[in-house]
């Protein structure tokens, strides 16, 4: 089947499927109101020597709606009010101002409208500041890949920037025709990114959009970014997870806790391709989610529910991937999917030397499950992947490839303030197996979950997965100390 076929299939299977389940926790850049919209996403761009940094992170989930000032005394009720769709900036239901003149409601309103109907036209800035410390001295100076090839492991001291986002949403000449433009920087990766979309909202079960987005392939792809416990995605996510492309989706809440996004783009990841590079085989996923009792975008319970809050979720993802660049580049434009050393599977020598794979058919289903209950969280996600029917320009050894993976975490808040957190995660395939696991905190200063200092002591086998944002680098081993300090209005 042709790629456009296999992504007009998913589309509809997920559109036809809205009678049951649709989801609405769309990522960010479906756009939730204003303070819905989502921070950018980044996709690392390595080299498996020297790993490049990725894409900046277009779907990132905005600062959470009507977030309490603070975890709530023990015995206060959990939150029972239904959400908009995430990701639904527009709509029937938009709520007036309350004022006419500029001012903060979950984010800074520029340009309010007492009056929807009469005057449908709204803007709203958010931000988002990610500083970052990143400590990987204590890892290995070299490490050998399948090939019997040695590589030298990125280690790093440094503090950065890593992300400041501008997000700019609304809606215009209908309250239902709405828009999130955002404007996306990193000193950690020297990328400045201008990327948005524009979509209308027919209903809470149905809204479709078009611009820039992530492909739901997995929790974090759907509006949850930066909500992880961890100061970021964990090595198994950013190892499996697609990137940001361009193309059309839908989300939705057809029913009270059911949500989907369903999206057809032009590949795993494109961001920062050019549209001559691109090929014409399109890559689809759809992520199905059920919330009950406001599990929420969020890793932690910040909230402190007095009811169990549960998800459950699936996601799968199809492409027929390119390698985006001419067979005589050892270096692919395409650098989204790595094999279980960290090579990039389209690089040339991946899989045997001087054979550069030039098309592969991929395939990812994740599962995922939640807990969270007064001040404790428990979250895992399960990832399957398969490559193959693999086009090349000489033998390979192999005509498929499968890797499977995991990721974990559990946090508690052990004063109102102050989280406590484990995670680990794993990867495991062909040619290695890599793992992480590691203990932290996370603070909240201000009674607010807008702001917020993080910090871990990770350690990290055989890392499979390299990017400029994350303090992962190609086959590190050792001891990873990474911290933050993030604000978001």
């Amino acid at each position: 089947m042709s790629r456009a076929g296999s992504g007009a299939a998913l589309l509809v299977a997920a559109l036809s499927a809205r009678a049951w389940a649709q989801p609405p926790d769309a990522p960010p850049l479906e756009g939730p109101a204003p303070a819905e919209s989502a921070p950018l996403a980044d996709t690392a761009s390595p080299s498996a020597a020297a790993p490049t940094p990725a894409v900046p992170n277009l779907t990132a989930a905005p600062p959470p709606e009507q977030a309490p000032a603070g975890p709530p005394e023990p015995g206060t009720p959990s939150i029972t009010t239904p959400r908009r769709p995430s990701g639904q900036i527009g709509g029937d239901d938009v709520a007036p101002d309350d004022s006419a003149y500029p001012h903060y409601d979950n984010g800074v309103v520029l340009l309010p409208t007492t009056d929807p109907l009469k005057q449908p036209f709204r803007l709203k800035l958010n931000h988002v500041s990610q500083f970052k410390y990143t400590n990987s001295l204590a890892t290995n100076d070299t490490y050998t890949d399948h090939n019997g090839l040695v590589h030298e492991v990125q280690r790093r001291n440094d503090i950065q920037l890593t992300r400041d986002v501008f997000y700019f949403s609304g809606f215009a000449f209908d309250r239902r025709l709405d828009f999130n433009v955002l404007i996306f920087t990193s000193t950690a990766t020297l990328v400045a990114t201008a990327a948005g979309y524009a979509g209308f909202v027919f209903s809470r079960g149905f809204a479709l959009r078009a611009g820039y987005f992530s492909l739901p392939s997995n929790r974090a792809m759907t509006g949850t970014y930066p909500w992880f416990h961890g100061t970021d995605r964990s090595l198994a996510t950013n190892y499996f997870r697609p990137g940001f492309t361009q193309g059309v989706w839908a989300n939705g809440e057809p029913l009270p806790g059911w949500n989907y996004i369903a999206m057809v783009g032009n590949s795993l990841n494109t961001l920062d391709i050019k549209s001559t590079n691109i090929d014409n085989k399109l890559a689809g996923a759809v992520s199905i989610w059920w919330d009950h009792n406001n599990f929420d975008q969020f890793w932690n319970d910040y909230e402190h529910h007095d009811a169990v809050a549960l998800r459950l979720g699936s996601a799968f993802t199809f492409a027929r991937e390119d390698r985006l660049s001419d067979l005589s580049q050892a270096g692919p434009e395409n650098n989204a999917t790595f094999i279980s050393d960290g090579l990039f599977l389209f690089e040339t020598g991946s899989l045997a030397p001087n054979v550069t794979i030039s098309l592969a058919n991929f395939y990812l289903w994740a599962i995922d499950g939640g807990l969270k209950y007064k001040g404790f969280a428990l979250n895992a996600e399960l990832y399957l992947r398969w490559l193959n029917r693999f086009a090349a320009d000489g033998p390979l050894p192999v005509n498929s490839m499968f890797d499977w993976g995991f990721d974990s975490s559990v946090g508690y808040f052990v004063v109102r303030p102050l989280e406590l957190f484990g995670r680990s995660s794993l990867v495991h395939g062909p040619f290695a197996t890599g793992v992480e696991g590691s203990l932290g905190f996370t603070w909240y200063p201000f009674k607010t979950r807008g702001v917020w200092i993080n910090a871990e002591v990770a350690y990290v086998s055989k890392s499979p997965y390299a990017g400029g944002y994350y303090m992962y680098s190609v086959g590190q081993t050792g001891i990873v100390i990474p911290a933050q300090f993030m604000l978001r209005f």
